[in-house]
Formats: structure tokens, sequence, C-alpha cells
């Protein structure tokens, strides 16, 4: 990873000027917050808001975080960025790009119960399949790549990490990022099920996803029973597009499947 080029020094060509984000702003984040909760930040549209912010962290080191509203690991990871970029102070630049939800409205549903003080970035799908390419990024997320007060890529990591992971990194601690994911051996494969299980699409997902994973490792939601639906709500998972799989391998997760076919491609680029 250390010989890969610094995304930073790739947008040093871009001279956009501050006042540029005006008109992608959706959400400015001046409005009075409720007690407990923190100022939303902003929510911007397209690449070339991604690149201003890039052009203008200099200085500073820099998280950005590729992430999507269905991935579990995804929406329990980005408090921890969010509480380091508020204890920091702007010390360091924080961004948040949704890469996986090709549906705004997603995007804007989850911000209505989660409040960010971190920027977040919303990709179209062919952005987002641009910037991927770009990036040589894996068909996994969360990803994260981070970056130091010079622009150059420090590491990337793909799955959740923990706060002290992020603060370790930005604080340059001597002897390099103790890496606290998965050790040892591979994580295994592990598929969420959500659908009516008398559905023929559904019933077909499950037969899939047990001869990939094995029946211990897959796990069925049926979004019109309670229990269910609040494990559901617990876990993030989404309750519009079912019948659909979720592939996991530890805390990444590749995008969900509507049918057996999308199942098997999916876990594919998930295991390469």
């Amino acid at each position: 990873m250390g010989g890969r080029r610094s995304i930073l020094k790739d947008y040093a060509w871009i001279s956009i000027p501050v006042v540029f984000l005006i008109p992608v702003l959706l959400l400015s984040g001046h409005h009075d917050t409720p007690a407990g909760m923190v100022e939303q930040g902003p929510l911007l549209f397209g690449r070339a808001a991604l690149d201003s912010i890039l052009e203008t962290s200099g200085g500073r080191p820099v998280i950005v975080n590729f992430w999507a509203t269905w991935c579990t690991p995804c929406v329990m990871e980005l408090p921890h960025l969010d509480e380091l970029f508020r204890e920091k102070e702007g010390g360091v630049a924080v961004v948040a790009v949704d890469l996986g939800d090709p549906s705004l409205e997603a995007l804007l549903g989850f911000r209505e119960g989660m409040n960010l003080a971190i920027p977040v970035v919303w990709l179209d799908e062919e952005q987002a399949s641009s910037l991927k390419k770009d990036l040589a990024l894996p068909d996994v997320l969360p990803v994260t790549l981070i970056f130091d007060e010079g622009g150059e890529e420090m590491t990337r990591v793909a799955g959740a990490r923990s706060k002290g992971f992020f603060m370790q990194a930005v604080d340059g601690s001597a002897g390099g990022i103790e890496d606290d994911g998965e050790s040892g051996e591979s994580p295994e494969l592990h598929v969420n099920v959500v659908g009516n299980q008398s559905d023929s699409i559904t019933i077909r997902l499950l037969e899939t996803a047990v001869e990939l994973a094995g029946e211990e490792n897959v796990d069925f939601y049926d979004p019109g029973t309670v229990s269910d639906s609040l494990a559901m709500v617990e876990l993030h998972l989404p309750f519009t597009g079912a019948p659909y799989a979720q592939p996991c391998v530890g805390s990444a997760c590749g995008r969900p499947a509507g049918n057996s076919g999308e199942l098997l491609e999916v876990v594919d680029g998930l295991l390469d």
C-alpha cells in the first residue's frame, strides 16, 4: 500500500474555490440541535465535492471512509469516526463517502435517525463505479483510506475498525498502526437473508446462501415478524428491496443481492 500514489496528490491539480461547495450543500447543519445530539454536518453531492474537501485538507491527517446505509459494520463504525472528528476539533479531516446507495432517498432516510458531524458525500452509481476503479477499491464495504499531513497514504483497510485504531493512525504513533481487524484464520462467510419464507425467490436465496456459507452461517429475517423486524433494526438491515441476501466476511459486507445469480456474483467478489 505504501507504493500507491497518494489520492491527495492526484487531486493537487484541482483548484476549486471553497465557494463551490455552496451549490452542492444540501444540509448545512445550521439548525437547532436537540439535547444529546451533535450538530449535523453537511451532506454534499458528487465527486467534485469530495475533490474540494481533499484539496482544502492539506496539513492535516485525512480519513476517507467509504460506506453504505445497508452495510451493518459501516453504520456501526461511523460513530467512532464521528467522535474522533469532534474530539480533534479540526485537527483531522474526516469524510464519509456513500459509495453503495444508488438511491439518494436511502441516505436521506438514514440521516433522519443518525446525527453525524462529519461531512457526508453521496455519489451516484456512475461516479461511485468510476471512483472505485480509480482508487482500486475492493468490492466490499467499509473501506477506509488514511493519509498523513503531507498527503501520503499511510494505510487502507477493508472492514470496520475501532475508534482507537483511527486515533492511533492520525496521532502518528511510532512503530506503525496496530490493526484491530480480524487476525489469525480468514473469517468465514456469513449471509443475512431478508424476505418472506413462502416466497420462491426468498427460498432460492436461502438455499444458495446455505450452499455457499453453511446453515450455521446463514440468518433469516422476515420483516413481517415483530421479533425479526426488531433484529433488523438492531443490525441496520434495510426494510426495502426484499427479498435480498447480504453476504459478509468478518466486518466487511458485499452489496445486497436480489436473486441467487447476484448472490453468487457478489460472494465471488467478496472472497477475491
